[in-house]
C-alpha cells in the first residue's frame, strides 16, 4: 500500500490494511518514516517513503496563505514548491520501488499513482484507491479544480484531462528516468499513463459515501464507491481532564481545525477567530499544534487548543467543525452527523465544500474575504443553530454510521490481489 502523503491518507489504507488482515491477508504500508508508529501499534508491516513533497505542500498552502489574494503569488508559489520538491519526489520514487519488492498486489493513492509503473515492472495489479472522485465523467469537472463550476458535459470530461497532464507533466522527467534506470521500462509518452490506464480499464475503489457522492453513471464498471474507510481510535484512548471540563463547561462548543494545513500566521488568525466567538456567544475546541494543550490565549473561556484528539470521540460533542475540507475530516463530520464549515484552500477541499452546501449539511464555502469576525460570527451561529441543515446533517451521519466502506472495499480487493479471504 502506497500511502504517500499526509496522515489523512495514511489512515484510510490502515484501516484498509485491517480489514486485509481479517480476510487472511497480510499487508505492507509505505509511507513516510514519521507514520511507523501510527502503522506498526496496529501491528501492520511498515516501509518508510524517504522523501515527501506533500510536507513541502503543506508548508506552502497553510492557512495564512490561502488569505493572500493574486494569480501571480498563486503561480509563483507552485513553481517554488516544483523546484523544491525535485529530489524529494526522485527520493520517494526510488524508496516506493524498494517498498514493493516481492508484492502480489499494489494499492496506491491519489499522491502515489507513480505505483502503477512499479505494478507494470512487478506484472502485479495496481489498483487506486482514491479518498474523491478520480475517474473521467461527464456529470461533474474534476474534483482537483477548484473552480466548482461546470459548462457541460464536454468541459467536465475535458477537466479531468486537464489535471490528469497536470499530475504527470512536472514529474515526468525524473519518473521516465527512474522508469528507465530503476524499472527497466520504456518512457512514458507525452500524454502520461492515462490514455494506456483508460484503455485496460483500470480498477479504482473510492473511500467515501454513497450517500454523500453516489458514483456517476458513466464512470467504468470496476470503480466502486464503497464507503468511507474509517479507522477505529485505538482502545484505551482517554482525553485529559481539561477537555473533559471545558466540554461539559456548557453548551457544546465548535470545532476549529486545519489539518496539515496549519494555521499560518497563527496569533492574527486567532485574533479573528476569538473575536467572532465572542460576537457569537459560542465556544471552540481550537486544533493548533504550535500551541500548548489546554492553553488558553489571554486567559479566554472560550477557546482551548488540542492536539491529536481523535475526531471519531470529538465530533459527537461538538455543534458544528470548521476545518479545511481535508476528505478525512469531512468523512468525520459527516459521520457525527454535524454540520460542516468549510474554508477550502487546495486540491479536493473546495469539491467538498461544494459537495456538503448541495446536501445542505453546511453553509457555502467560506470565501477569503469571509474570515472577518461579523462574517464569521454569522456563520459560527448558522451553524450552530440551524435547525433544517442540524437535521440533514444528522440524516446524513445516520446513513453513513450504518455502512462498512472498508468491508465493502475488502470485497472488492480480494479477487483483484488474488485472495479469497479465511
Amino acid at each position: 500500500m502506497l500511502a504517500s502523503g499526509t496522515q489523512g491518507d495514511v489512515q484510510p489504507f490502515l484501516a484498509l490494511a485491517l480489514g486485509l488482515r481479517q480476510a487472511g491477508i497480510p499487508s505492507v504500508i509505505a509511507a513516510a518514516p514519521r507514520y511507523r508508529s501510527l502503522v506498526e501499534t496496529r501491528d501492520i508491516e511498515f516501509a518508510p517513503l524517504e522523501g515527501n513533497p506533500s510536507d513541502l505542500m503543506a508548508a506552502s498552502g497553510s492557512m495564512a496563505a490561502t488569505l493572500s489574494s493574486g494569480a501571480l503569488k498563486g503561480i509563483a508559489s507552485t513553481a517554488r514548491f516544483l523546484r523544491a520538491a525535485q529530489s524529494e519526489y526522485g527520493r520517494m520514487l526510488e524508496s516506493g520501488a524498494a517498498a514493493c519488492k516481492g508484492a502480489r498486489a499494489i494499492l496506491a493513492g491519489l499522491s502515489s499513482t507513480w505505483g502503477i509503473s512499479i505494478a507494470e515492472a512487478l506484472g502485479v495489479r495496481c489498483t487506486l484507491c482514491m479518498l474523491q472522485p478520480f475517474g473521467r465523467t461527464r456529470a461533474f469537472p474534476s474534483a482537483l479544480l477548484p473552480v466548482r463550476a461546470s459548462l457541460g458535459s464536454r468541459y467536465n470530461v475535458a477537466s479531468y484531462r486537464v489535471i490528469e497532464q497536470a499530475m504527470w507533466l512536472p514529474w515526468r522527467r525524473i519518473t521516465n528516468a527512474w522508469r528507465r534506470r530503476t524499472l527497466g521500462l520504456p518512457a512514458l509518452p507525452a500524454a502520461g499513463p492515462w490514455r494506456m490506464m483508460y484503455a485496460s480499464g483500470f480498477p479504482c475503489l473510492y473511500g467515501f459515501s454513497p450517500t454523500v457522492m453516489p458514483a456517476p453513471a458513466d464512470w467504468p464498471r470496476g470503480h466502486v464507491v464503497t464507503g468511507y474507510w474509517f479507522l477505529e481510535q485505538e482502545p484505551g484512548w482517554r482525553p485529559r481532564p481539561e477537555l473533559e471540563q471545558f466540554l461539559s463547561a456548557g453548551s457544546p462548543p465548535l470545532y476549529i481545525g486545519f489539518g496539515s494545513m496549519g494555521m499560518g500566521h497563527g496569533r492574527s488568525v486567532l485574533r479573528v477567530l476569538e473575536a467572532a466567538l465572542e460576537l457569537s456567544g459560542l465556544r471552540a475546541v481550537v486544533s493548533a499544534g504550535s500551541y500548548s494543550r489546554g492553553q488558553r490565549p489571554d486567559g479566554s473561556q472560550r477557546m482551548i487548543f488540542e492536539r491529536q484528539v481523535p475526531h471519531r470521540w470529538l465530533f459527537p460533542r461538538v455543534a458544528a467543525v470548521m476545518h479545511h475540507g481535508g476528505a478525512g475530516t469531512t468523512a468525520e463530520g459527516l459521520r457525527a452527523g454535524i454540520p460542516s464549515l468549510i474554508f477550502p484552500g487546495a486540491s479536493d477541499q473546495y469539491f467538498w465544500a461544494e459537495r456538503i452546501a448541495r446536501l445542505g449539511a453546511g453553509p457555502s464555502p467560506v470565501a477569503r474575504g469571509g474570515l472577518t469576525p461579523a462574517g464569521l460570527a454569522r456563520l459560527f451561529t448558522r451553524a450552530a443553530t440551524d435547525r433544517e441543515m442540524r437535521e440533514r446533517a444528522r440524516c446524513i451521519g445516520e446513513k453513513i454510521r450504518g455502512e462498512d466502506g472498508v468491508a465493502r472495499a475488502v470485497e472488492e480487493l480480494l479477487p483483484l490481489i488474488g485472495g479469497s479471504g479465511k
